[in-house]
């Protein structure tokens, strides 16, 4: 569960709503002036409906509370089937680690250390295969063993290349209110990867403005954001308007974001 307690400005944003996936519920509230009532609501509609149809909640879950608010009061405490719900700090919710601030230094801390360890097997993997490089060279000859280094860096450019997919794709969507201090570790990484597969890896920062574009041109017409994207068309030209922003938290945020890297990706008319 995440609550939100005096709301920010946001394109489109329910109160409280329920986000069901496969593996993965969470219970999203807005809770403004202390008016907790919808989404205690919601949350106990959603335990009476797990218990009607023979489902069983684990209680042990976890409930982060991000706060705007400028007094701090302790957040009530919530209770399923007779067990308080913890509140943290962290949240992991469809792999990506949020916290109660909104900063994304222990999301990147958990991409970073799986991304080195992708890249620990790497280097293993080089190594034993340079030692069978050089035992067919002897047996086969030089021409052989030309052919297989080639197939071996195009292997292991392949092998870096999915551990810098596998980054990316865990920081495309907040790179742009990440710190600095988080992306240079990420271009680190990636550079590192491309030294243990002998070629050059494109940079982060690139790859997420290409994304950002290419996510904000498939939004269609079912997406909740559709009718806010196609409010920011210019009339005259090609171009986004660019949104209202009066806080540096949503100016940093994905649509703003990415309707400057929009704008420069596209000529003016």
């Amino acid at each position: 569960m995440v609550v939100s307690r005096k709301g920010e400005e946001a394109p489109v944003a329910l109160p409280c709503h329920l986000q069901k996936y496969s593996d993965d519920t969470v219970i999203v509230g807005c809770v403004e002036n202390g008016q907790e009532d919808e989404y205690r609501d919601l949350l106990e509609s959603f335990v009476r409906w797990s218990r009607e149809n023979l489902l069983q909640l684990n209680v042990t879950k976890t409930e982060m509370v991000v706060d705007f608010s400028k007094s701090k009061s302790p957040p009530s405490t919530v209770c399923i089937s007779r067990k308080d719900v913890e509140i943290v700090a962290s949240y992991r919710f469809l792999g990506v680690q949020l916290d109660n601030k909104l900063e994304w230094s222990t999301n990147t801390d958990v991409v970073y250390k799986k991304a080195m360890s992708r890249l620990y097997f790497l280097r293993r993997l080089r190594e034993r295969r340079r030692g069978r490089t050089g035992r067919g060279e002897e047996r086969r000859g030089e021409r052989r063993g030309e052919e297989r280094r080639g197939e071996e860096r195009r292997e292991r450019r392949g092998e870096a290349q999915s551990t810098e997919t596998h980054t990316k794709n865990m920081m495309h969507n907040h790179f742009s209110r990440a710190g600095a201090k988080d992306a240079n570790r990420l271009n680190k990484l990636i550079k590192k990867a491309g030294s243990v597969a002998g070629c050059k890896l494109a940079n982060l920062d690139d790859m997420v403005r290409d994304r950002m574009v290419f996510k904000l041109r498939t939004i269609m017409d079912s997406h909740p954001l559709h009718n806010t994207v196609d409010k920011l068309r210019s009339s005259f030209s090609n171009r986004l308007l660019q949104p209202r922003c009066s806080k540096e938290r949503y100016r940093k945020s994905f649509l703003p974001s990415a309707t400057r890297h929009y704008n420069s990706s596209k000529p003016s008319q």
